[in-house]
C-alpha cells in the first residue's frame, strides 16, 4: 500500500506527456485493468453470493485506483476520462448498494461493462499512436490477452441480462489461445534473464487454462477459479515491461 501511495504521489508531481512514447505503458494497463476490474467486480458483485470474497472487493478497488493514476499521468484526457468516470459511477453504486438487492447487480455490471468497452477502445486508439517500446510490446500484448481472457471467462458464467457481442467467438477463443502460447515462447527466449517472472507467469495460464476452455465450450466451470492466476500474470508481465529498457535508436 506503501508503495501505490508513492507511486501516486509521484504521478501528480511528474504528469507524462498526452501521447509520447511513454504513454504507452499505461496506455495498455489502463486497456488490460479495465478488463480485471470488470472481472474481479463480477465476482464480488455476484447475486447468488451472499458472503462474498472481499478479494474481489479489494482487487477492484486496486484496478480502478491505477487507472484514475494513469489518468492523471495521461494529463486526463477526455476520450479516456468520461468512460473511467462513469465506471466509478456504477462501481460507487454496486457498492453502496445493500446485499439485500443484488438482484440489482446484474443490470449494474451490463453498464460497468458498457463504459469499460468504450475505455478499451480509446485507450487502444491512443495507444497505437503512442509510440510503444518496442522491446516492451510484446508484455503488454501478453497483458491484455490474458486479461480479456479473464473477463470472457467472468462474462460467460455471470447471469447478465445481454451477453450478445460481449464474449469471444469459437475461433476468436482458439486464436488467442495459440496466439499467447507462441508469445509466452518467444518472450522466454528474448528475455532470458527475466525467465522466472515469464516461467510463473506461464504456468499460471497453463493451470487455468482447461477451466477456460471448459467454459468456453460448455458454460460450465469445475471447481475453483482463474481470477488470481490471470490477475496476477497480468499486474506481473506489467510490472516486467517497466523494467525493459527502451533499445537505443
Amino acid at each position: 500500500m506503501r508503495k501505490r501511495s508513492l507511486l501516486f504521489l509521484l504521478c501528480l508531481i511528474c504528469p507524462l506527456t498526452w501521447g509520447d512514447g511513454r504513454s504507452a505503458g499505461q496506455l495498455s494497463e489502463i486497456i488490460s485493468r479495465s478488463q480485471l476490474m470488470c472481472a474481479s467486480a463480477m465476482v464480488y458483485f455476484n447475486p447468488a453470493e451472499r458472503t462474498p470474497d472481499p478479494r474481489g472487493l479489494n482487487a477492484t478497488y486496486e484496478h480502478l485506483n491505477m487507472m484514475e493514476t494513469y489518468m492523471v499521468q495521461l494529463g486526463q484526457p477526455e476520450p479516456l476520462v468520461q468512460p473511467l468516470r462513469a465506471m466509478k459511477e456504477v462501481f460507487d453504486t454496486l457498492d453502496r448498494l445493500p446485499r439485500a438487492k443484488r438482484e440489482r447487480y446484474p443490470e449494474l455490471i451490463q453498464q460497468l461493462l458498457g463504459h469499460q468497452r468504450q475505455l478499451r477502445r480509446a485507450a487502444s486508439t491512443a495507444y497505437a499512436s503512442a509510440g510503444p517500446n518496442p522491446a516492451a510490446a510484446d508484455l503488454w500484448a501478453q497483458s491484455q490477452a490474458l486479461a480479456t481472457l479473464l473477463l470472457d471467462y467472468q462474462v460467460r458464467l455471470y447471469p447478465l441480462p445481454q451477453k450478445g457481442g460481449l464474449t469471444l467467438t469459437p475461433a476468436q477463443a482458439k486464436e488467442l489461445d495459440l496466439t499467447i502460447e507462441q508469445r509466452f515462447e518467444a518472450l522466454m527466449a528474448r528475455h532470458v534473464e527475466h525467465a522466472e517472472v515469464l516461467s510463473k507467469a506461464r504456468a499460471s495460464y497453463l493451470f487455468v487454462r482447461p477451466q477456460l476452455q471448459q467454459v468456453a465450450s460448455s458454460g460450465s466451470a469445475g471447481s475453483g477459479g482463474p481470477e488470481f492466476y490471470l490477475n496476477r500474470a497480468s499486474i506481473d508481465l506489467d510490472e516486467l515491461a517497466v523494467a525493459v529498457p527502451t533499445p537505443s535508436p
